[in-house]
């Protein structure tokens, strides 16, 4: 499905509730550009930390150009996953009121893979959902807090011996307002300058403009914070009011105004949203207003309880719900994806395993699963090649939600909601075949299911590997559910039912949370080019 900002406030809420309720959501982004030196390197690998470094300067140079995810449900009892596939641009542009300036790059053989795939570049900038990132937030709201403290007064006017027409102005603004002052306690609570037609015709200010514009507002403003710093002025669309200065006022005025910047932010955060959710991220700022379709198609449920009750409840049960994140060749996308929407990486990429760790508790890279064991060789390992190669292997059962059939009548490879869906698939399938604990011919029963695609691709000796790595395990322990790697617990159940498990075994749905699956295979991100090869995160 595809999500634009017209309507991404209709599809946020529902995303939410999706991701909530998801046994894990596939992610796969588009980039503006890519670190050049993975375009062909000839020489001795990389260490992990000089791929990191090399990433992590690419994904501050350039950005994430569309996001895809693919929100998977799973049926235990019917053996049966239904996917939800969404597709966003993400646009460029920040408000400009914010006065917080993002600047794009763009990589020409990037641009060109990406025209080459149907990528609409108008659709970017016109329909591309907004987003803010933490650190554009913290700028937005440290600018208005800046503009906003009360300055140092100014001792001078600005204005030049020789500009006669402007010290004309002030000597008139001047009587006017030493005039309301003399009035002492019969003064009217404010003075507006200019005043009413009438009242300048009859005090005979010959020369006061009806309407003043920007320069003469900005000499008033400065007239009375030189020479009357009993009071303060307040700029009005075509005069000035000149009000006695309390300072209770003057700070609510303030913080109203940063209040205002704040309220702006959060309404500029938009994808960011979805970001913070996948992340276990902060969502107290998120408007009740987006849910109120959601909790009116909830019917009686919750009947009785206010729309902020039942959106606080929602986001407790999200943050605790903590999905297993997806990807193919992960390792870059999350790179990308932290320095997008969160912020500045830290340099070391000890410190990057850690930080992703305590945001996505559980992860899996497909690429790794499809490559696992694979000794010194780097084996083929497209995204599409290795779905191909799972194609006619019926089970688990994998349906579209029709909701978002698109995918069905048009497959584009290289956009990031149809490369999510694939990797979703893919992750099913793979990870299935290899919780089977007690079939040591999986090898071999793959391919000869489509022995032409495997032959082909080299999967079936990925495959084979797999398996003796599976076999070589041995059954999952008691103890195992001590390792991080195991806290996909949290999302596939405390406690999986005997009969899930044995249809786990039996390949017909993805691994139980005490399986081995998740010590092998959880949290290693594939990094090819490198002496490691892998990232380990946590």
């Amino acid at each position: 499905m595809d999500v634009t900002t017209q309507t991404f406030p209709y599809h946020l809420a529902r995303m939410l509730q999706d991701l909530a309720s998801s046994v894990f959501v596939s992610i796969d982004l588009e980039f503006s550009g890519i670190p050049k030196a993975q375009q062909g390197r000839a020489g001795p690998p990389q260490s992990l930390q000089q791929r990191y470094q090399e990433v992590k300067e690419s994904a501050s140079k350039y950005q994430i150009l569309q996001v895809g995810l693919t929100f998977c449900h799973e049926d235990a009892e019917a053996a049966k996953y239904t996917l939800k596939p969404y597709n966003l641009y993400l646009s460029p542009i920040i408000d400009r009121r914010l006065e917080v300036e993002r600047n794009w790059s763009f990589q020409s053989s990037a641009v060109e893979f990406l025209l080459e795939n149907k990528f609409n570049m108008d659709a970017l900038y016109r329909a591309g959902v907004t987003y803010i990132s933490r650190e554009e937030e913290e700028q937005a709201i440290s600018i208005a807090v800046q503009r906003n403290k009360p300055g140092t007064a100014q001792t001078s006017m600005d204005v030049k011996e020789t500009d006669y027409e402007s010290l004309a102005f002030l000597i008139l603004a001047r009587v006017l307002i030493d005039d309301w002052i003399a009035l002492g306690d019969k003064r009217d609570d404010y003075l507006n300058i200019p005043p009413p037609s009438s009242q300048i015709n009859s005090q005979g200010l010959k020369g006061m403009p009806s309407v003043l514009n920007r320069f003469q507002k900005r000499l008033v403003h400065q007239l009375v914070e030189v020479e009357y710093p009993g009071y303060v002025t307040i700029g009005r669309p075509t005069f000035v009011q000149i009000v006695h200065y309390d300072e209770d006022r003057e700070n609510a005025i303030r913080d109203k105004r940063v209040q205002r910047v704040r309220e702006r932010v959060w309404n500029e955060t938009g994808f960011r949203w979805i970001a913070e959710a996948l992340a276990g991220g902060d969502l107290s700022n998120l408007s009740p207003g987006y849910f109120g379709a959601i909790r009116a198609n909830m019917g009686p449920v919750g009947q009785g309880e206010t729309l902020k009750d039942f959106v606080d409840d929602f986001k407790k049960n999200l943050k605790a719900h903590r999905p297993v994140l997806v990807g193919h060749n992960l390792f870059m996308d999350l790179i990308y994806f932290f320095r997008c929407f969160f912020g500045p990486l830290p340099d070391s990429v000890e410190d990057f395993q850690a930080m992703v760790h305590e945001h996505f508790p559980v992860l899996i890279d497909t690429k790794y699963l499809a490559t696992h064991d694979c000794g010194s060789i780097n084996p083929r390992s497209s995204l599409q090649e290795i779905n191909d190669s799972l194609l006619q292997i019926p089970i688990p059962e994998i349906i579209i939600h029709p909701h978002f059939a698109r995918y069905h009548i048009e497959k584009i490879d290289h956009e990031a909601g149809y490369d999510s869906l694939l990797t979703a698939q893919v992750f099913i399938k793979l990870s299935a075949q290899l919780g089977e604990r007690h079939q040591v011919g999986l090898g071999k029963s793959i391919l000869t299911t489509n022995s032409q695609t495997n032959e082909q691709t080299g999967l079936d000796n990925r495959f084979s590997q797999l398996q003796i790595e599976e076999t070589r395990a041995g059954p999952s322990s008691a103890t195992d559910n001590d390792d991080d790697s195991m806290r996909s617990g949290e999302v596939l159940g405390e406690y999986s039912p005997a009969v899930e498990t044995r249809q786990a075994k039996k390949g017909h749905l993805i691994p139980r949370p005490s399986f081995q699956f998740w010590k092998v295979y959880g949290n290693k991100l594939r990094v090819f080019g490198t002496e490691e090869r892998v990232c380990d995160i946590g």
